[in-house]
C-alpha cells in the first residue's frame, strides 16, 4: 500500500500585519472597492513599501478586481522579494512552476521556492520537497524532499507532515518505519487534515497493535516538543 505525495499549490493572500495606508487599502479591498485598494497599493509600491508592492502582485496575480497581469505580477513581486519579503518568492516560485507568465520553468521556480524556505516560508519548502521528489527542475532526490518536508513540518505544516509520513511508509529516502510514519499523520491529523487522517488510519492496518501505541506517544512527544520550540527559539528542533 503506497500513499501519495502532495504539494503546496494554493495561491493565499498573505496574513502581514498592515498599518496606516495599508489597513485602508485592505478595507478598500475587502469592501470590494478595488479601484481605492489599486491606488493605494500602487502609491506605496512607488514609495518602497514591501507589503503593498507583495499586494498589489497579488491582485494581478489573482485578477482581484483588475485584469490578471502576469507580467505585472512578476515585476511586483520581484521587487518586494529584492527587499527581503518572505511570500514574494513563493509566488514567484508559482508563476514559474506553473508557467503562467511564459513557458514553465522548474528550476528558476526552485530557485525562488529556495530564497523563500531560507526566508521562514514553510509552503516553499513544501513544493521544494514535492519537486525534488518528483524530479522538477533537478534530480529526484527522496532524501532531499525528505529534509525540504522536516523544515516544513517542524514549522507545523500538515502538508509537509503528511508527506513525511509517506516518505516513511513507503521507504523512500529514509528506512521503510510504520511507527515515525504513523506518527507524522497523527500530528497532521490532528489538525484536521483529512487526508493525514485517511493514510494514519491505512498504515494502522498494516502495524500491531504495540507499534500503534508506540507511535501515539511518540507523536505526543513530538507535539509536545514542537510546542516548546516556538516558545523557546534556542531549543533544537529535529525529529528525522
Amino acid at each position: 500500500m503506497r500513499a501519495c505525495l502532495t504539494a503546496v499549490l494554493v495561491v493565499m493572500t498573505t496574513g502581514a500585519a498592515l498599518a496606516g495606508p495599508l489597513e485602508e487599502a485592505k478595507a478598500a479591498r475587502n469592501k470590494g472597492d478595488f479601484a481605492t485598494a489599486l491606488r493605494i497599493y500602487k502609491e506605496l509600491s512607488n514609495q518602497g513599501d514591501r507589503l503593498a508592492q507583495l499586494q498589489l502582485g497579488l491582485m494581478y496575480d489573482e485578477g482581484d478586481g483588475v485584469p490578471k497581469n502576469y507580467q505585472q505580477a512578476v515585476r511586483w513581486y520581484s521587487v518586494a522579494a529584492s527587499q527581503g519579503d518572505p511570500e514574494a518568492p513563493y509566488y514567484l516560485g508559482r508563476i514559474y512552476q506553473d508557467g503562467r507568465s511564459g513557458p514553465e520553468n522548474q528550476s528558476r521556480a526552485r530557485r525562488w521556492y529556495r530564497v523563500a524556505s531560507w526566508r521562514g516560508n514553510p509552503r516553499a519548502a513544501v513544493n521544494l520537497g514535492a519537486m525534488s521528489a518528483f524530479g522538477l527542475g533537478g534530480p529526484k532526490n527522496f532524501q532531499v524532499a525528505g529534509q525540504w518536508f522536516l523544515l516544513a513540518a517542524n514549522q507545523g505544516d500538515v502538508k509537509a507532515q503528511d508527506n513525511l509520513g509517506v516518505l516513511y511508509q513507503n521507504g523512500e529516502g529514509v528506512r521503510r518505519d510504520y511507527v515515525k510514519a504513523y506518527m507524522w499523520f497523527t500530528i497532521a491529523a490532528a489538525m484536521q487534515d483529512s487526508e493525514a487522517a485517511k493514510h494514519r488510519d491505512q498504515i494502522s492496518r498494516l502495524m500491531t497493535p504495540s507499534q500503534i501505541e508506540q507511535a501515539r506517544k511518540l507523536s505526543a512527544q513530538t507535539m509536545y516538543a514542537q510546542i516548546r520550540c516556538y516558545i523557546v527559539h534556542t531549543l533544537p528542533c529535529h525529529w528525522w
